[in-house]
């Protein structure tokens, strides 16, 4: 492979009003900006499951807690949620109008597209917290050839309290139990060898006693900052 002469890690918050004057999509963001030193060559990582880490915390004081954190993370995001997050990044075609968006099928699909090759999250699920644990566990067993070191992380928090009264998106409810899901995925230059991304997403669902969900907010789409060589 012939050197490069001069390679520049880029990373530009992309506000919407760059993203519509510049074509690029609202998921693409970058952070910060480095050099890779001219001449600079790939070179070969050995695994090294250190770089990679998986970080799952559930908060439960007892079975019932447990039992909720549970029925939130069972619960699906809905059709038209998976719709419209999928309509997000379909883009226009050259009449001006919106481009038919097409949505992942199958049973508990939680991913509205891929970027990278890695799945979307429309919403934090049992499935969503499993694919990205098992993606970052494959990335620590892999040895390859990068300009910099790979890495990858998942950091994933579930917690629950019951509330005599909550309100949310204008609605009130009385003696439910409030699920709050976090989860942070980033990877850098694992599923490519020139660009890095993070997914941070959070969901809520409220629950009544027996475990019934009444609400979830948060599902939809998740802009996606990219690292890119």
């Amino acid at each position: 492979m012939k050197s490069l002469p001069h390679l520049i890690i880029t990373l530009v918050l992309a506000t919407k009003s760059f993203c519509a004057q510049n074509s690029v999509p609202s998921e693409v963001a970058v952070l910060s900006a480095a050099d890779v030193l001219p001449g600079a060559m790939p070179r070969e990582w050995p695994a090294n499951q250190v770089k990679h880490k998986v970080v799952i915390r559930r908060d439960a004081v007892d079975k019932q807690q447990a039992a909720m954190i549970a029925a939130a993370e069972a619960a699906q995001p809905s059709a038209e949620a998976r719709r419209q997050a999928a309509a997000v990044g379909a883009g226009r075609n050259g009449e001006g109008q919106p481009k038919e968006a097409k949505i992942p099928a199958g049973d508990k699909v939680w991913w509205y597209k891929e970027q990278l090759g890695i799945r979307i999250p429309c919403a934090i699920t049992k499935e969503a917290v499993t694919y990205y644990s098992d993606l970052v566990g494959k990335y620590g067993r892999q040895a390859l050839v990068r300009f910099v070191e790979p890495n990858s992380r998942l950091d994933y928090y579930a917690g629950v309290k019951f509330h005599k009264a909550f309100s949310l998106a204008d609605k009130a409810f009385n003696d439910v139990y409030v699920v709050t899901l976090k989860l942070t995925f980033e990877q850098n230059f694992v599923a490519t060898g020139t660009e890095g991304m993070q997914i941070q997403k959070e969901r809520v669902v409220v629950l009544d006693a027996m475990g019934k969900v009444l609400l979830i907010s948060g599902d939809g789409a998740t802009d996606v900052p990219i690292l890119a060589i």
